[in-house]
């Protein structure tokens, strides 16, 4: 196997395991204990925990979610990817109570990679299209 498909596989698995199941010990399988997790709700945290962080705070605010990860590049120990989030807006985020909304939500993710683990996330969310909508007129 590739560096480039082990490097795939391992996104896959977090975004798979983590985000979209909730499995929050995808984190300490897939990341380095001193993980950084940059541009996320809370970039003070550091470890696997950073990352459950966000999973629980995505989780929180949207069921019936799914990642779909459209676009992948790596080079050597980075990787890049463009990923697309769907769920329903059933609790509140980024400030906004839940609106019962079906999302759509885009970002561009970045990954620097220490072996077969995640080392550092640097994270382009579009969270502006996503307020946008969110407060946007009822449908």
């Amino acid at each position: 196997m590739s560096n480039a498909e082990k490097q795939k596989e391992i996104v896959n698995a977090v975004f798979t395991e983590g985000l979209t199941n909730g499995d929050l010990s995808a984190a300490d399988r897939y990341l380095t204990a001193d993980f950084r997790n940059h541009g996320s709700h809370d970039d003070s945290m550091v470890g696997p925990e950073a990352f459950k962080h966000t999973i629980r705070i995505q989780r929180s605010a949207f069921t019936d979610i799914k990642y779909e990860i459209v676009d992948f590049i790596s080079d050597g120990d980075r990787a890049a990817i463009r990923w697309i989030m769907y769920g329903t807006h059933t609790g509140p985020f980024i400030g906004i109570p839940a609106t019962g909304r079906s999302v759509e939500h885009h970002a561009a993710i970045f990954f620097r990679f220490e072996g077969d683990k995640i080392a550092e996330r640097w994270g382009v969310v579009d969270n502006f299209a996503l307020q946008r909508f969110l407060q946007g007129p009822p449908k």
